[in-house]
């Protein structure tokens, strides 16, 4: 099973280039009402690509609007997808620990390995697993691909009450190999225009009752063994 084209054609539909071919680059631009930035350490050919936003609405009634972007090159692929709430909405370890185990499990994970690195500044969870490695005959066989998934909100606070939250999710799936893969999660910023951080002040927090106290035990990027 290859994620990177399953994941491709589940993206069309694209707007617009935000950078073309790099190398080793420092990527900034707009993606919808943020600048993202990054740093991908890679001589290989790529393309970033940002899609058209989109709209929608949860299951509890709360109306978002989602912005995504890709990073493609001839065998790997990255997604980035920015959801923003209109209410403020729980960002602590246990939420994304549950985006991260699920988004992982559906793209074929049995048992995912999940960390808790900081991202962005911000309490994160980061999980990977490796696709089972292919025979090519005669003894010899082929690693299966490395599958990345992270989640974290650029924009999450810790409340009076102990709730932590915040009005945007970012979460990133990467196929890239690992030293990729880690460097564009260690530079990556996602500034969040002011006015999603005046209306989070305003807004009376969702789900308030969550407690992220003991979940703020932040530590850098793993050092992956693969």
């Amino acid at each position: 099973m290859n994620l990177a084209a399953t994941i491709c054609m589940l993206a069309a539909g694209l707007a617009f280039c935000l950078a073309e071919t790099g190398l080793a680059a420092h990527e900034s631009g707009a993606v919808g009402p943020y600048v993202v930035s990054f740093d991908m350490n890679t001589t290989m050919d790529y393309t970033v690509i940002v899609e058209a936003p989109s709209s929608g609405i949860t299951s509890t009634g709360v109306h978002f609007t989602r912005y995504n972007m890709t990073i493609t090159a001839a065998d790997y692929f990255a997604w980035l997808m920015l959801t923003r709430y209109e209410v403020p909405m729980v960002a602590n370890i246990t939420a994304n620990a549950y985006i991260v185990y699920n988004a992982l499990l559906a793209a074929g994970a049995d048992e995912p390995n999940l960390y808790q690195p900081s991202i962005d500044g911000k309490l994160a969870v980061l999980g990977n697993f490796r696709y089972d490695r292919e025979y090519l005959g005669q003894g010899q066989y082929q690693e299966g691909d490395l599958v990345v998934a992270a989640a974290y909100s650029p924009d999450a606070k810790l409340y009076e009450d102990g709730s932590y939250l915040g009005t945007t999710d970012c979460r990133i799936i990467s196929t890239y190999p690992w030293e990729i893969t880690r460097d564009l999660l260690y530079t990556l910023h996602v500034e969040v225009p002011s006015d999603a951080l005046a209306e989070e002040s305003a807004s009376s927090p969702e789900n308030a009752s969550q407690n992220a106290t003991n979940n703020m035990n932040s530590r850098a990027l793993p050092a992956i063994s693969l």
